[in-house]
C-alpha cells in the first residue's frame, strides 16, 4: 500500500487523499486529516460520526462549501475513527490462544523460540496469520529463494531486468538507489547473509480481483503453475536448514493496489499451513520431498523495494515495531500527556521503511542485528575516561545496558550515511527493550503507549502527535524526531540513570554526550573532559542478563560508585518512562532495590531526611534546607507538575491528579536529584 498522497478524481473533482494502515486496519483521509469512505460507485463522501459516510462529498479544502466546513468543524474525529474502525474488524483478529498476527505491507519486528511454534487448530474462521518458525536459519548464510511474480488477464509482471537489478544487482544505483535488496542485507549483516533471489514469471487467467480476501487460492495457483511452467524446478535449492520446507516464497503480483470497497489484496506475511481447513495442513508441494510453507505477498507497483525489504524481514523473525491493533494506533494525541506509539522512522519495522521515498530505508538497528546474529553487544563498563561509539552503519558496534535476559538498553551511533542517511537527525539513540512473550506473540510489542516495548528514549520533550508525524518525507518532515538522539537537535549532554521498568535503577549516567568526527562520546564521571573522541575496541561482551541476574551493569572490572549519590530507602523505587522521561542531572544515580508504589504513608532517603508523605490527595514534603523543587511525572515520563518547596515541610494537594494511574515524585536540591518515589494517588 502506497501511504503517500495521490489525487484521484472524485465525481469530476479533482481530490487529494491517503491511504494508510495494514492488512488489520486501513482507511483512507484528505490532506488534513478528514477520514473519508467510498460508495459503491468510487465516490469518497466524509465520514460522519458513525463511521459511515455523510452526504457531504469529499473535497479539497479550498473547494468545501460553508455547509461542508460547518460540518466537518463539529465532528469528533476521534468518534469517527473509532466507529468506522467496529465498522471494520480485522479479518486477521488480533492473536490470542496461540494465534500470530503479521505486519502491514506498509511498515514493521524480532522473534520466536522453537518452544513459541505449535500447530494448534483455530476454532473460528479466522486465519491463522503467521507464527514465526524458530531460528530461522536461513538468516545467516549464501542462501537462494524464489520470487514468483503472477500476472492475471489485465495486468502484466514489470520487466526482468528491473526485478533482478532491484532485487540483486550489487551496489545497485539505478534511479537513485541506495542498493538493491541484496546490498541492503549483506551490509546489514556485515556480510553473514547474502541473499540471491531467483525470479519465475507465470500467470493466472482470470482477475486478481477474485483473490482479495483469498490470498492463499492465489498462491496455490501460483505455485501450481510455476511447477507446470518449469519443470526443473529445484526446492532443494531454497530449503538451507534442510527441514523440508522452502526458507522463504516471495509473492509479488503484477501492478498496484487491488481493492473491493475496505477490503484489499495482500500486503502481509504468513504460512500456507495455517491456511488448511480445520485439522489439515495447508503447506504445498514443491517438489524432491520440500513443501511450500513461508510466504509474503506484495505488489509489484509502488514501494516494492521497501514492502520487500520489511516482509522479507518477517520470513527471517523479525516482528512490527509500529502500533498494531490497538485504537491508539491512528489517535491524534495532540494536547494529551503520550505520544503516538512505535519506533517509527528510526526502524526499517516501523515507517522508517519509507524512508526517502521508499528507496532509502534506515539501516537495521543493534537489537534487530543482534536478534539476527549479525551483532554481539559489547557491555557499558564504568569507565573514568570517555568512551566511544562508532557509527553503527560502519562499524555494526553497539553497547549493552542490561536487567535482565528479558529486559535492557541499547547505546548506537546513527550517522547520516548510506542507508541511514535520510534518518531525522543523528547522534546517539538508546533504545530501551522489554520482552514479553504475550506482546511478542501477538505482534503488539508496541501496542501500548504507556509501555513500548522496542523503544526510542527520546532526548527532547518533543511528541510525535500521530501516526502521520512518524514519517519523514514530504509531506511530514519528522520535525518531531529530530531531538531523539543526543546531544540531537535540543543538544542533551546528560543522561542516567538507566531504570527499569520494575523500578531498579543502576548508577550509571552519561555526561558530556559530544559528537565528533561521526564518533559519539560521553563521560561516565562527572568532571571529566570530552576531548579526545577515538574509538578503541574493546574485548567485553555480552548479551542480556539471565533473569536471576543482579541490577550490576555486566563488566569484568568493579563498578565504581560516586561518592555524591543518594541512597534511597527500600520502600521507593525509581520508575523507567516509555518514551520521553528524560533525567537529566548533575546528581549521581539514585538507586533502588524495590517496585513498591506508595499509595499512603511517609518515606525518608538515608543521611539526606528528604522524603515524602502520602495522606490521602495529599503529598507532604519534608525538605530539610536549601532550595528543594518538587516535580510530578506520570508513567510516560511527562512533567505534570514543578514548584518550589519552603523547608523544612511543605504540602502540595494532587487531586486533580486522583485516579490518574501510577507517577513519580522527584525531589530536586541545590541541582542534585534527592529522592524519586513511585506514588498512585487515590
Amino acid at each position: 500500500m502506497n501511504p503517500l498522497p495521490t489525487t484521484v478524481v472524485n465525481d469530476g473533482d479533482s481530490l487529494t487523499v491517503r491511504t494508510v494502515g495494514d492488512e488489520h486496519y486501513r482507511y483512507t483521509q484528505t490532506e488534513d486529516g478528514f477520514l473519508v469512505v467510498s460508495d459503491s460507485n468510487g465516490v469518497y463522501y466524509y465520514a460522519d460520526e458513525n463511521g459511515a459516510a455523510s452526504k457531504f462529498k469529499a473535497k479539497n479544502a479550498g473547494k468545501r462549501s460553508a455547509e461542508a466546513k460547518k460540518f466537518l468543524k463539529g465532528l469528533d474525529r476521534q468518534k469517527v475513527r473509532r466507529k468506522h474502525r467496529e465498522g471494520h474488524p480485522d479479518r486477521f483478529k488480533r492473536p490470542d490462544s496461540g494465534e500470530r498476527a503479521k505486519r502491514a505491507p506498509w511498515v514493521p519486528a524480532a522473534s520466536s523460540s522453537a518452544s513459541d511454534v505449535s500447530s494448534e487448530a483455530v476454532s473460528d474462521n479466522a486465519p491463522l496469520v503467521l507464527r514465526l518458525p524458530p531460528a530461522n536459519a536461513h538468516a545467516n548464510g549464501t542462501n537462494r529463494f524464489p520470487v514468483l511474480l503472477i500476472e492475471d488477464n489485465n495486468t502484466r509482471n514489470l520487466d526482468s531486468s528491473k526485478v533482478n537489478g532491484l532485487l540483486n544487482q550489487e551496489n545497485y544505483t539505478q534511479n537513485n538507489y541506495t542498493g538493491s535488496v541484496r546490498d541492503y542485507f549483506v551490509d546489514q549483516s556485515s556480510g553473514k547473509f547474502v541473499p540471491a533471489y531467483d525470479l519465475y514469471f507465470v500467470k493466472v487467467n482470470d482477475s486478481f480481483s477474485n483473490y482479495i480476501g483469498n490470498e492463499y487460492s492465489l498462491v496455490k495457483k501460483g505455485i501450481e503453475t510455476l511447477l507446470s511452467e518449469y519443470p526443473d524446478f529445484d526446492a532443494t535449492l531454497y530449503d538451507s536448514d534442510n527441514d523440508g520446507n522452502v526458507d522463504a516464497l516471495c509473492v509479488l503480483f503484477a501492478g498496484g493496489e487491488v481493492k473491493s470497497g475496505d477490503k484489499h489484496l495482500g500486503g502481509f506475511q504468513y504460512e500456507l499451513r495455517y491456511n488448511g481447513n480445520g485439522w489439515s495442513d495447508g503447506r504445498v508441494n514443491a517438489g524432491k520431498n520440500k513443501k511450500f510453507n513461508s510466504y509474503f505477498i506484495i505488489q509489484q507497483k509502488d514501494y516494492l523495494f521497501p514492502t520487500f525489504v520489511h516482509e522479507f524481514s518477517h520470513t527471517m523473525g523479525l516482528k512490527d515495531h509500529y502500533c498494531v491493533y490497538s485504537d491508539d494506533c491512528y489517535n491524534d494525541f495532540r494536547g494529551t500527556q503520550y505520544q503516538a506509539p512505535g519506533a517509527h522512522a528510526w526502524d526499517v519495522m516501523a515507517t522508517g521503511m519509507y524512508n526517502n521515498g521508499g528507496i532509502t530505508p534506515p539501516n537495521y538497528s543493534a537489537f534487530e542485528r543482534n536478534f539476527m546474529g549479525w551483532l554481539k553487544y559489547d557491555s557499558l563498563v564504568v569507565s573514568n575516561g570517555v568512551v566511544a561509539i562508532p557509527p553503527l552503519g560502519k562499524s555494526n558496534f553497539a553497547f549493552c545496558i542490561s536487567f535482565s535476559k528479558d529486559e535492557w538498553y541499547i547505546l548506537e551511533n546513527r550517522q547520516l550515511n548510506k542507508w541511514d542517511s535520510k534518518l531525522p537527525n543523528h547522534g546517539m539513540l538508546i533504545w530501551h527493550i522489554d520482552y514479553n512473550n504475550e506482546a511478542w506473540q501477538n505482534d503488539a510489542m508496541n501496542d501500548d503507549k504507556t509501555h513500548q516495548r522496542i523503544d526510542v528514549v527520546e532526548a527532547g520533550n518533543l511528541r510525535v502527535t500521530n501516526y502521520d508525524d512518524g514519517f519523514v518525507n514530504s509531506w511530514s518532515g519528522g520535525g518531531n524526531l529530530k531531538d531523539d538522539p543526543y546531544p540531537g537537535s535540543q543538544k542533551v549532554v546528560e543522561y542516567g540513570p538507566f531504570v527499569s521498568w520494575g523500578g531498579t535503577a543502576k548508577e550509571i549516567h552519561l555526561y558530556s554526550i559530544t559528537e565528533k568526527s561521526e564518533n559519539v562520546c560521553f563521560a561516565m564521571q562527572q568532571g571529566v573532559q570530552v576531548t579526545d573522541c577515538e574509538f578503541v575496541q574493546s574485548s567485553s561482551s555480552s548479551e542480556p542478563e539471565s533473569s536471576s541476574s543482579s541490577a550490576v551493569p555486566p563488566s569484568s572490572s568493579s563498578q565504581k560508585r560516586s561518592s555524591s549519590s543518594a541512597v534511597i530507602a527500600s520502600s521507593e523505587s525509581v520508575v523507567n518512562s516509555s518514551s520521553s522521561f528524560v533525567r537529566r542531572s548533575s546528581s549521581s544515580v539514585v538507586r533502588e532495590s524495590s517496585s513498591s508504589v506508595m499509595k499512603q504513608g511517609f518515606a525518608v532517603t538515608k543521611n539526606s531526611g528528604f522524603g515524602i508523605g502520602l495522606d490521602g490527595h495529599v503529598l507532604n514534603v519534608n525538605a530539610p534546607a536549601g532550595e528543594t523543587r518538587l516535580r510530578l511525572f506520570d508513567a510516560q515520563g511527562h512533567l505534570l507538575l514543578e514548584r518550589s518547596v519552603v523547608a523544612p515541610h511543605a504540602s502540595v494537594d494532587l487531586g486533580a491528579f486522583a485516579g490518574g494511574g501510577l507517577m513519580v515524585v522527584q525531589l530536586v536540591s541545590d541541582g542534585k536529584m534527592m529522592g524519586a518515589w513511585r506514588i498512585a494517588v487515590r
